[in-house]
């Protein structure tokens, strides 16, 4: 990528387009500014005068695309000129950007910008269209230049934040000024003359007299271009392209056969060359940097110092005219390959590491020859992947895609992992469908040629992708076919990979005894393989599970293992997770601020490393930990500004969280309305995108709204369909606590056998799916309705075991499944006898309508240990 503004020594004119370009500079609200105009009119040049003169800028970076350079490569460019991290994945490299960007006041240029658009005004890599969109969109100081041929469509809430400049020509006085500074003499008429024929366009002026300077030497008189010179280079006025291309052949036909040849073999490369470069090209003659300095002094090539040297490239339209006139360049792009070989290394830290390999992938790609570019691939592939670069390895793959025709078995195995690898890295980048159709076009053709480990690993990245977007039953399907054929032929790594994906299926789907047995045995196989981070993974998992069944000690302990395995391997995203993980499990402990600080320390690390997904999760963590303190306006905050983070990142599974916890939080203030608004909204983008685990979870909420609305019916039916859906995707946990819901529902209106037979069906799978916490919740729940009934003796019996139950997995009072009045009046019989004597009778005589046996054993279980130690 080209750091370096074309060089101004030799300005000319523009005064009003400067003036304009420094009034917009200094506006408040002017955030993009961009000039357009065909090809050789100057936008770069002029762009390159109000960057050098441009003040009250604490940095300023340029970068000329001189190829459709993937936002990864931009991106980390932009954070090490600022001298910010860069993230290892290329996922959070958007919003380390955009962070950063406005950490300061910055001047870019995005010099030829229409490289990066396709013929139709889409984006290459749509990643640079979400990056404007989200930093127009954002409060910055920060100031971007654009040139391009075309604007580029951005959308209408971000235009008044934008300016753009249609450039066209010099005007006459300036084109004249051009003309005498490349030593073009002659009578002022002439001189006008020929610039109002050239319609002031800078590029044709400079090449026209690079022709005459070929003809007639260092000094030139206008006189030497007479009229029948007119007609040959074909100087029409509004036709410039036309008329560059009728000066580049009258230019090129005038160097040497030499310069010729070595001018039309430079138009292979797509990155600026230096000397070297240039002469592997032509290595039958001896090419110099003087050779190159002589043609961009006929402004066929532009030319720029660094601290490595001279370096070279083609102006944009120039460099289109070679290409199309060029002809049968094989040869070349054979010497290209040998070229970027020669200088290659297996030393790789960044992606500029890799910039060889990537040029000998375009190479081969231009000789048709996929199956080695594809080898190419494979070699880079790791390196791309762990390092997040998912929209490069899209970028390469897609070409292959489009253009590669497999001619036999090998070469059909080889095109199948190739749609195996962008299933994969859209599926990173959270384009869950796409990934989907390109799994299943990968499937189909292992299928066809009977390759069994390729079937199983498309049949697990179909199960990933699934479980991504809720469907966990299927993708259950698919992990276990996956599983299957693994056995069958042996594959012991991958054999614990589909093992800790089921663990994880069966958690979502509440089967939580089923999920810890998987991931125990992924543990064995991991342990047999070494793979650290797979293992690491199925801790965490059971980290999980552990937490989900209320056992929240052993939960914490996995997550502290997985901790470790996650900071020993520097796998920060991953750490981020466990992180969260704690805050989880203190949360349903009721320490909350020790779950804040778990949350707090997971979101600087999202911050630090642009995590845009791990920051909105760490949000709504931290959302929901303050709306268990009650500091309802806080965690709101919270849940606002993760809505912020999701909206800009397409993230709409976790959307509809956050939007979940905004309805839970305005439910809690009694807002039921609004909270029905914010669960109506959650519910669309869970039908939006299949997911149906969401989609009850939604209808579960509204259900719990509308009860305590007194609208008993209409809850109902939520609940109803919601448990519908529960049991249609096999979510047990989930099944009870519908069933929980339908029983306090029947409860409100009275109707208790009916309550009393939903709560034992929840307490059943409770009991079956070793929820210990949740069969307490079910005990307590039966044992108010067995009081309301009459059956007193077996409400003292249900209350007493969920007592113990709770007591046994040694939770604080804050955890109990009790209601919250009761919790203040545990702490205070905790205190000491006198106090335990009080609340005992207050459970008496001050709630002769409540649950008399419930609150007295509740008590004296509670105080009883304290009691034992005085």
């Amino acid at each position: 990528m080209n750091e370096l503004p074309p060089e101004t020594q030799n300005w000319h004119g523009r005064i009003e387009e400067l003036a304009q370009m420094q009034e917009w500079l200094q506006a408040d609200n002017v955030r993009l500014i961009g000039i357009t105009g065909t090809g050789g009119y100057g936008k770069s040049s002029l762009v390159a005068k109000v960057f050098a003169t441009a003040q009250s800028f604490e940095k300023k970076l340029w970068a000329t695309f001189s190829q459709n350079y993937p936002f990864a490569v931009w991106g980390r460019w932009l954070l090490e000129k600022l001298g910010k991290a860069t993230p290892e994945k290329e996922a959070d490299l958007l919003t380390a950007v955009c962070n950063n960007l406005r950490t300061g006041r910055y001047l870019l240029v995005l010099d030829n910008l229409e490289t990066l658009l396709e013929a139709n005004g889409e984006w290459h890599d749509q990643t640079y269209y979400d990056f404007l969109l989200r930093w127009l969109s954002s409060d910055s100081n920060t100031v971007i230049l654009v040139t391009s041929r075309e604007q580029p469509q951005l959308p209408p809430n971000t235009l008044n934040y934008c300016r753009w400049l249609p450039l066209k020509g010099l005007s006459t006085d300036a084109a004249v000024a051009l003309l005498e500074g490349l030593d073009i003499q002659g009578a002022d008429s002439e001189i006008r003359e020929f610039v109002k024929q050239a319609d002031g366009h800078p590029l044709l002026i400079k090449l026209v007299a690079g022709v005459l300077h070929a003809d007639e030497g260092d000094v030139v008189d206008i006189s030497a271009l007479r009229q029948n010179i007119f007609e040959i280079l074909g100087l029409h006025r509004y036709d410039s392209e036309a008329s560059i291309g009728k000066i580049l052949d009258a230019s090129i036909a005038r160097l040497t056969p030499k310069l010729q040849q070595l001018l039309f073999n430079l138009s292979v490369y797509r990155p600026a060359f230096n000397a070297t470069a240039a002469a592997a090209l032509l290595p039958e003659q001896e090419v110099t940097q003087a050779d190159l300095r002589g043609l961009a002094k006929r402004s066929l090539l532009q030319e720029n110092k660094l601290e490595s040297g001279w370096v070279f490239e083609f102006q944009p339209l120039i460099l289109a005219y070679l290409k199309q006139q060029a002809g049968d360049l094989t040869e070349v792009h054979e010497r290209a390959i040998a070229y970027y070989q020669s200088i290659a290394t297996e030393s790789w830290h960044t992606i500029e590491d890799i910039t060889p390999q990537l040029e000998i992938f375009y190479h081969l790609c231009e000789l048709k020859q996929y199956r080695q570019a594809n080898n190419i691939l494979y070699f880079c592939h790791n390196f791309l992947d762990l390092r997040g670069y998912y929209t490069t390895i899209i970028e390469l793959s897609s070409r292959l895609e489009k253009e590669w025709q497999p001619s036999n078995q090998d070469e059909n195995s080889e095109f199948a992992y190739v749609l195996t690898s962008l299933g994969n890295a859209y599926q990173f980048l959270g384009q869950y469908q796409i990934a989907i159709d390109y799994h299943h076009q990968s499937l189909a053709i292992f299928l066809e040629i009977g390759d069994r480990k390729g079937e199983a690993i498309s049949l697990n990245n179909l199960g990933n992708a699934y479980n991504f977007l809720g469907q966990y039953q299927i993708a259950i399907d698919y992990h276990h076919q996956s599983l299957a054929i693994k056995l069958e032929i042996g594959d012991r790594t991958r054999e614990g990979g589909s093992l800790c994906n089921l663990g994880n299926a069966y958690r979502s789907l509440g089967q939580y005894q089923q999920a810890i047995d998987y991931y125990q045995q992924a543990l064995i196989v991991l342990g047999e393989t070494g793979q650290r981070e797979f293992r690491a993974n199925s801790l965490a998992g059971l980290g999980n599970a552990y937490n989900s069944l209320g056992q929240y000690q052993i939960a914490i302990d996995y997550s502290q293992q997985s901790l470790a395995i996650f900071i020993e391997i520097s796998a920060r995203r991953s750490e981020t997770a466990s992180l969260n993980d704690f805050g989880k499990a203190y949360n349903s402990l009721g320490q909350y601020q020790k779950a804040i600080d778990y949350h707090q320390q997971s979101l600087a690390i999202s911050l630090e490393i642009g995590d845009r997904k791990g920051e909105a999760t760490s949000l709504n963590n931290l959302g929901n930990a303050y709306r268990s303190l009650g500091q309802y306006q806080q965690a709101i905050d919270y849940y606002q500004q993760a809505l912020i983070v999701l909206r800009e990142t397409n993230h709409h599974d976790f959307r509809a969280n956050s939007l979940t916890g905004l309805g839970s939080t305005y439910y809690s203030l009694g807002q039921y309305q609004q909270a029905i608004d914010y669960y109506q909204q959650s519910l669309a983008i869970s039908l939006e995108i299949g997911d149906r685990k969401g989609e009850a979870a939604s209808l579960n909420n509204l259900g719990c709204a509308y009860q305590s609305l007194g609208q008993y019916q209409k809850a109902i039916n939520f609940y109803q369909q919601s448990l519908a859906i529960k049991r249609e995707i096999g979510d047990r946990n989930g099944e009870a606590a519908s069933l929980t819901n339908l029983g306090c529902a029947y409860q409100s209106l009275g109707q208790y056998q009916k309550a009393i037979d939903y709560h034992q069906q929840s307490l059943a799978i409770k009991l079956e799916i070793g929820d210990r916490k949740g069969e307490a919740q079910s005990l307590q729940n039966l044992a108010q309705l067995y009081y309301l009934t009459g059956r007193i003796k077996e409400g003292y019996a249900a209350a007493f075991q969920a007592t113990q139950i709770q007591e046994e997995l040694e939770l604080p009072i804050e955890a109990w499944a009790i209601p919250k009045w009761q919790y203040s009046i545990a702490k205070f019989a905790q205190r000491g006898k006198l106090q335990l004597g009080l609340c005992f009778l207050l459970g008496f005589f001050a709630f002769p309508f409540a649950l008399v046996f419930i609150v007295s054993v509740m008590l004296w279980r509670v105080g009883k240990s304290q009691l034992l130690r005085r």
